[in-house]
């Protein structure tokens, strides 16, 4: 028999010590079911976030190249009609009426020449002159051809041949062609010649402008803005996408808590 008497407190387990020592790290993190996986799951919204933030530049940039090759070519292609001087209005009426008698007003044509006009074509040449005597001075050399065939074709060079092509000059282009045709409306429609001149006109009209019709010669927009703008507007469709799954997701969260 042992001497000594219990002393009433448990013995410590042997090799142990007095105390158990404190689970490390890697135990209590294995014995927290789900740590993480709610770290995974916190860390996903900052990667999504930033492919969001990617995606959208994508997209606007693509968009911006895409945009200012459209420019370029709309400027040269595609320009919007100007407006004209009143005045152009009413000459536009006085040149529809057919010539029946011959003029008395003397204009001055672009060789030199004098013609005596009528006096709606007076009109159109005195508005021609507030803001482009040489265009006023081929507008009256035009309209002093008395022939079906040879005033048609006057009146489409008058616009093809007399206006140059560049910007600067759109509105005196616009301007010869509201009453190029106007004069083209008063000679004979059965005319050969006057049906041809009239096509050619209105065509050479919509190369210039932006019009409803359709022009043959007009090229096709660069490939720059195929190229940059498809993926541009691919990456706003998935910018959408990405809105709309979100949105469905944060209302099924919303049903779900209601519940």
């Amino acid at each position: 028999m042992s001497s000594r008497e219990p002393s009433g407190e448990p013995a410590s387990a042997p090799g142990t010590g007095e105390e158990r020592a404190a689970p490390d790290a890697s135990e209590e993190h294995a014995a927290r079911p789900g740590v993480g996986a709610s770290e995974q799951r916190a860390a996903r919204p900052g990667v999504g976030a930033r492919w969001i933030a990617a995606l959208l530049a994508l997209a606007l940039s693509l968009g911006a190249v895409a945009g200012v090759a459209y420019q370029r070519y709309a400027a040269a292609h595609l320009r919007e009609l100007p407006k004209v001087p009143r005045c152009v209005r009413g000459a536009r009426v006085a040149l529809r009426r057919p010539v029946a008698v011959s003029g008395t007003e003397p204009r001055q044509t672009a060789s030199g020449e004098t013609v005596y006009l009528t006096a709606g074509e007076d009109r159109a040449v005195a508005c021609a002159l507030q803001f482009d005597d040489a265009l006023a001075r081929h507008l009256a050399g035009a309209l002093a051809e008395q022939a079906p065939a040879q005033r048609a074709a006057r009146l489409l060079e008058l616009v093809r041949d007399h206006v140059p092509p560049d910007p600067a000059h759109d509105r005196s282009a616009a301007a010869a062609y509201m009453m190029a045709s106007a004069a083209l409306r008063g000679l004979p429609e059965d005319a050969p010649e006057v049906r041809a001149a009239a096509d050619a006109l209105e065509q050479h009209h919509a190369c210039r402008f932006a019009t409803r019709r359709v022009c043959p010669t007009r090229p096709s927009p660069p490939a720059l803005v195929w190229l940059a703008g498809v993926p541009a507007a691919l990456s706003l469709l998935g910018l959408l996408g990405i809105g709309l799954a979100a949105s469905a997701a944060r209302y099924r969260r919303w049903t779900a808590r209601g519940r």
